[in-house]
């Protein structure tokens, strides 16, 4: 095992610089990152969190900060490797390979891990693609605490949290982690883990199936601080899905009701929006949502057509997305649904049963993407794989996407992109990602330096949005 070297009588100092530079569709508050600087307090070390995203010269920014502070330990947070969107598709493992040249240039005696999200999805690629030796597929906060402890072993980690009850944000935030304000909607988790067999997504690997949760006391005890010190009234549940457990969601949800409704509570004016599966046990669960502060819902749906929804792996039925849908929507909730179109088995009816479906529901908005990221390890590899859409060793760090049964792009399913964009143009709550590249874009830039907070999808300005095709 190698530890960090350790000025005598100091504490392990860890560095957590969080890559991420993407925008759109809103910049990404670092609050795992800041969970693992808890863990490293926790464990007696001290820690801060370098944001690459706040600085318009990142790279010089960073080896000040490395230079000044000298940590014993870099761990580098790499949260996604692509936008997930076709056409227009933003790679950013180059990006990702010049931030740890960075700081193995200004910090050459500091030991350097790598984790996060994308990381534990493509741990070996990465680790050939940054020159990294070290690395931590799984939770961060254990590995973190081993660091500080001397116990990680070096090559790649496997690291798991058997419960979330110690997981929580450092106990001097702005100290570890200067941009908090600078942030117009934070994330919070309350829960992690997914039991829902979604045949692209990879949740499962990142957090696993078993769905452990964090206390409610902990998780509004969190929601309450940042906007007692931080001044931030619009929040959002990170979770895969806050409805995973229905139970935790309303333990949660009565906790903050609870809270909102005592004299002076800081809770008082702070909304949150969340992902959620469209099956719920009570309609009247999406009322007490909204009692607690929710102000919009996101139904990550992917299909509204029937025949699809088994394809995708779905555990609901359209019987369910109309009564959830409903439910939301009279209780004061904004609604999007989240499509995918070009799954296993899509066709041009399929399509138009969709289209058809959610003009009936008629939410706030849809967002729609066409074709489906291929992920390693997935059962929509192992389709793809068996359908000749990739190969046996196909490098999936570089983005593949599928679509019915085609790489997205074959002239075989030129009718999908068509198809979709039909639907969209005439529809203008609709939204595709994938239609033009939105790095640039002036809408998410303008709308935040308007003080608009929340879901881009409930404040983004639609009409004639399809002139960018």
């Amino acid at each position: 095992m190698r530890s960090p070297s350790r000025r005598a009588g100091d504490a392990t100092r860890v560095l957590i610089v969080v890559a991420n530079r993407e925008q759109f569709p809103e910049p990404a508050f670092p609050a795992g990152a800041l969970y693992v600087a808890g863990a490293v307090e926790a464990a007696g070390g001290k820690a801060r969190v370098f944001d690459a995203g706040l600085h318009r010269r990142p790279l010089a920014a960073l080896r000040a900060e490395l230079e000044a502070w000298r940590p014993d330990a870099v761990g580098l947070s790499l949260r996604n490797v692509d936008n997930a969107a076709w056409p227009h598709t933003r790679t950013y493992a180059d990006w990702y390979a010049r931030v740890a040249e960075a700081v193995r240039a200004a910090a050459p005696e500091a030991r350097l891990v790598l984790g996060g999200p994308a990381f534990s999805i493509f741990p070996r690629e990465l680790r050939r693609a940054l020159l990294v030796a070290d690395g931590v597929v799984g939770d961060g906060e254990d590995a973190a605490r081993r660091l500080v402890t001397g116990d990680l072993p070096t090559g790649i980690v496997e690291a798991r949290l058997e419960d979330l009850a110690d997981v929580r944000f450092p106990a001097d935030l702005s100290g570890v982690f200067g941009g908090a304000a600078r942030y117009r909607t934070v994330g919070v988790q309350t829960a992690r883990g997914c039991r829902h067999g979604c045949i692209y997504c990879t949740y499962p690997r990142l957090e696993g199936a078993r769905l452990r949760r964090r206390p409610p006391e902990a998780v509004v005890d969190e929601m309450e601080r940042l906007r007692r010190d931080f001044k931030i009234v619009e929040q959002f549940v990170v979770d895969s899905s806050f409805n995973a457990a229905e139970d935790h969601m309303v333990d949660v949800c009565e906790e903050l009701r609870r809270r909102r409704e005592l004299p002076g509570a800081p809770l008082a004016d702070v909304s949150f929006s969340c992902y959620l599966q469209p099956r719920v046990s009570d309609p009247a669960v999406l009322g007490l949502l909204a009692a607690a502060g929710c102000t919009s819902v996101d139904f990550g749906i992917d299909t509204a057509a029937e025949a699809m929804l088994p394809r995708f792996g779905k555990s609901f039925t359209v019987a369910d997305l109309r009564t959830a849908t409903g439910a939301a929507m009279a209780a004061g909730l904004d609604v999007c649904h989240s499509l995918l179109f070009g799954g296993p088995g899509e066709t041009p009816a399929t399509v138009a049963e969709t289209v058809r479906v959610t003009d009936e529901l008629a939410p706030t908005a849809v967002v729609a993407m066409v074709g489906v990221r291929i992920y390693p390890g997935t059962a929509l590899a192992r389709i793809a794989l068996e359908e000749g859409v990739i190969g046996e060793r196909e490098p999936l760090l570089e983005p593949r996407f599928y679509a019915a049964g085609h790489p997205a792009g074959d002239e075989a399913v030129a009718w999908l992109p068509r198809q979709v964009r039909e639907a969209a143009v005439g529809r203008r709550s609709w939204f595709l990602p994938g239609a033009r590249d939105w790095s640039a874009a002036w809408g998410p830039r303008v709308l935040r330096r308007f003080g608009k907070a929340g879901p881009l999808w409930r404040n983004f300005p639609r009409p004639r949005w399809y002139r960018y095709f």
